[in-house]
């Protein structure tokens, strides 16, 4: 990928006293049961107080096009670029406004999409839902965690473990010296500050003005380890594309769909979302589709099946809901027509910065469990498609207590969906012929 330009790098700060206080009184109320704080999200959180949507525009360009050919035929500026992705972020020159500027890229032949620069972000940093340390901060604890029995981790990976297939994380990065991670981290590439180290960083900003400094560091370990956990010999690929408070352009997200495109993903995680739709992040995602790439995301954390985010509400993509390890709809949880499994996401102890684990809760736990799951069905049939893994997880799925609310083909039972096929099954899970079995 093509160095960008931008943001300086991160630094990290400490948790809040109210944050403190809130855990704290969790803690005493709850022990080893404790759940992390998950509040309403709040349809105005995450507001950057340097935003972008009403002075930027993101382009898509047709292969070969160059951005600074394409900004200076209309006088504008190239604020940053992905020549590899074939996307930019523009300015227009003084006097232009916004949408005479966007109507004029989109006429021109060179642009395949164009519209306002926007922000994505971690459900978590949007409704304030934060790591928590309970003490018990092992790999056994990590390991014999309920959501592994829930999901019947033990049985899945007698068959498979994910060994040949890459998944990658676009998230806040990657912590690549954690002890569980560091034997399966394959690389990847920080878009964020621009370079080849997409080390889980912070910075000490509040870089979103909503009252929190570096709320989602660690996000992107704690996703990590969830797949780790899962499929415990899948290749991770590290795609920074937010920062520290969780959040990041447009331009990120597609720059970082189509660099794991090219560098051998399998599997993509997207734990983070958007109240609008984006044309430029929907043919990334189309173009993955079509590349046999199985793209997972979060469903968000609204409590209600409205609004739907974004990429959530893709048909390119399969969103994933949220439950605990009982199979009880989280409170949380969003839900609707467009969510295609649940899987645990209440209280998952994961992966942490600095050889660390946490408890986590929001859909941005539940993706990953999925991501797992098709690393694993990847091992067994790498031709299999998003469409093929969909129909093994959902008829295998158990059911989700739900009040009537729709949570897709019900809870995720990995187990039985790496368990010899019944007839009628789609698929066969049995190892192919180029795979060995365990």
């Amino acid at each position: 990928m093509p160095r960008m330009t931008c943001s300086p790098g991160l630094n990290r700060c400490i948790t809040t006293l109210v944050i403190v206080s809130l855990l704290a009184f969790g803690a005493g109320s709850c022990g080893r049961s404790l759940t992390t704080p998950v509040a309403p999200a709040r349809a105005g959180a995450g507001a950057r107080t340097n935003d972008v949507s009403g002075s930027e525009v993101v382009v898509t360009l047709v292969a070969g096009a160059d951005a600074e050919a394409l900004a200076s035929r209309y006088g504008a500026v190239v604020v940053e670029s992905a020549p590899g992705a074939q996307v930019a972020t523009l300015r227009p020159g003084p006097g232009q406004g916004l949408v005479d500027f966007q109507q004029m890229l989109a006429s021109d032949s060179s642009v395949v999409t164009v519209e306002p620069n926007g922000w994505l972000e971690t459900a978590e940093s949007r409704q304030q839902s934060f790591a928590f340390d309970d003490g018990l901060e092992t790999p056994e604890a990590f390991a014999g965690q309920p959501a592994a029995a829930a999901l019947h981790l033990g049985a899945a990976q007698a068959v498979a473990t994910g060994r040949g297939v890459t998944v990658a994380i676009l998230d806040t990065g990657i912590d690549p010296n954690h002890p569980l991670l560091s034997g399966v981290y394959a690389g990847g590439v920080d878009l964020v500050d621009h370079d080849d180290n997409p080390t889980d960083m912070p910075d000490g900003l509040d870089n979103d003005g909503d009252g929190q400094v570096d709320e989602a560091f660690g996000h992107g370990t704690h996703v990590a380890g969830i797949v780790h956990l899962v499929a415990p010999e899948a290749r991770l690929l590290a795609v920074r594309v937010l920062d520290a408070d969780g959040v990041g352009d447009l331009l990120r997200v597609v720059a970082g769909v189509r660099w794991a495109m090219h560098h051998g993903a399998k599997v993509i995680n997207l734990s983070l979302g958007a109240l609008q739709r984006s044309v430029a992040v929907e043919r990334a995602l189309q173009d993955a589709e079509g590349q046999g790439i199985v793209v997972v995301v979060s469903a968000g954390n609204w409590g209600s099946d409205t609004p739907v985010e974004f990429p959530a509400g893709s048909p390119w993509v399969s969103a994933i809901a949220a439950v605990d390890t009982d199979g009880n709809a989280a409170s949380f949880s969003s839900y609707g027509a467009n969510v295609a499994l649940a899987a645990p996401g209440v209280a998952v102890r994961s992966t942490y910065p600095g050889g660390e684990f946490r408890l986590w809760s929001g859909t941005s736990m539940s993706s990953p469990f999925v991501a797992g799951a098709c690393a694993l069905l990847a091992e067994l049939h790498p031709g299999w498609t998003r469409g093929d893994m969909l129909a093994r997880l959902g008829s295998t799925a158990g059911h989700v207590n739900a009040d009537g609310h729709a949570f897709g083909a019900g809870s995720l039972d990995v187990g039985a969906a790496l368990a010899p096929d019944d007839p009628g099954i789609t698929g066969d899970t049995q190892p192919s012929e180029d795979v060995r079995p365990r």
